[in-house]
């Protein structure tokens, strides 16, 4: 088995597309955004499409900024990365940001569901390094690539010219896989959040958000 690493390149947006949908899934059957925004599953990867093709720095639908594992040279897992603030701005307001203009309507009738996802909100920590939409293809589970491509994208991150000291990882708390995959990666729990509205789980998995970090 041959494993190498690369950057993502326009050829990549399916197979990342699918990535980001199993993620925000997080093992469940509800799509956020299609619930959200009352959108069809067509119309939310058109929705991760354009936010892609925007080339949105410092959030993470930022086609650059994710990283493919390769496995005898078919893409077989991705994450994407960024320090959290370093483009001016934080990541979850770009990305509501280039929702809000792209889905314009949709949006302004979403109001009332995007107060409850509110209320499940972690702050990320400002200029830690971001590790998120960590998918690994089915066929190709139980290899460890997940823990791979983190361990690559860190020691990536330790030789730039300002290094980042932490790393943080957020995900919902019915994942329990993954959790004890990131613990395995040297995450600890930083902070976790259950939200009380019932509403929640209308468009999420689950009604807990949890934080994990990593020193570097």
């Amino acid at each position: 088995m041959i494993i190498t690493f690369r950057k993502a390149v326009d050829a990549d947006i399916d197979f990342i597309t699918d990535g980001i949908i199993q993620a925000e899934l997080s093992g469940g059957t509800v799509l956020p955004y299609t619930a959200l925004f009352n959108i069809s599953r067509e119309e939310t990867i058109s929705l991760i499409h354009a936010i892609m093709e925007e080339d949105i720095e410092g959030q993470e639908w930022f086609l650059p900024g994710f990283t493919i594992l390769e496995v005898n040279g078919q893409p077989a897992a991705c994450l994407n990365n960024w320090i959290e603030g370093n483009a001016g701005m934080g990541s979850g307001l770009l990305k509501a940001q280039a929702m809000s203009w792209i889905l314009k309507e949709k949006w302004k009738q979403a109001a009332q569901k995007l107060e409850w996802l509110k209320t499940l909100q972690l702050p990320r920590i400002q200029t830690a390094m971001q590790l998120e939409c960590i998918y690994t293809k089915s066929e190709f589970r139980g290899l460890g690539l997940a823990s791979k491509l983190i361990e690559h994208c860190i020691k990536e991150a330790s030789t730039s010219p300002a290094p980042p000291k932490t790393a943080e990882i957020q995900l919902l708390g019915n994942n329990e896989s993954a959790l004890h995959s990131y613990t395995k990666c040297g995450f600890l729990l930083r902070e976790q959040i259950t939200s009380a509205r019932p509403e929640i789980l209308t468009l999420l998995a689950h009604n807990t958000r949890v934080s994990l970090v990593k020193p570097l």
